[in-house]
């Protein structure tokens, strides 16, 4: 078993990614990004529904609808959008509640992964979208768009 980031933040990451690479304006359907990166489409219409929730995208319906960035890519950390779809970052139970854990006063690990965490998070926090897609070499059209 490998420590790794779930499906669902991957596809978040990937869907953000998608629309900030999009011109100004320019709206992502859902359709888009599914055929783009081949994602599951329904699972995909949850994790955007999460977005949305979160308030890191708006939704707009109709013949014109679909889903934009909703603060400029430079604003949405990558912590951001996993979080949204996970909910708070916790490498283990114990750092996610140290009080609740019933080996503390014997674990000798649970400093490691609180800092673990805590670098994680920092990195995490440091690098938004428009770090992502703002290289020449990352830049490139995206498929489908």
């Amino acid at each position: 078993m490998a420590l790794r980031l779930t499906s669902a933040a991957d596809y978040a990451i990937l869907a953000m990614t998608h629309m900030a690479c999009l011109s100004e304006g320019a709206v992502a359907r859902r359709s888009d990004i599914v055929r783009a990166h081949g994602l599951p489409s329904s699972f995909l219409a949850k994790i955007l529904q999460s977005l949305v929730k979160a308030g890191l995208l708006r939704s707009n319906r109709g013949v014109d609808g679909g889903f934009v960035l909703a603060r400029p890519a430079s604003e949405i950390t990558l912590l951001d959008v996993i979080e949204a779809v996970e909910g708070p970052l916790a490498l283990a139970a114990c750092t996610e509640s140290p009080c609740a854990c019933d080996r503390l006063q014997e674990c000798a690990a649970q400093p490691v992964w609180l800092a673990v965490q805590s670098k994680m998070a920092e990195l995490l926090r440091a690098s938004t979208l428009e770090d992502l897609v703002s290289t020449p070499r990352r830049r490139r059209a995206l498929p489908g768009i």
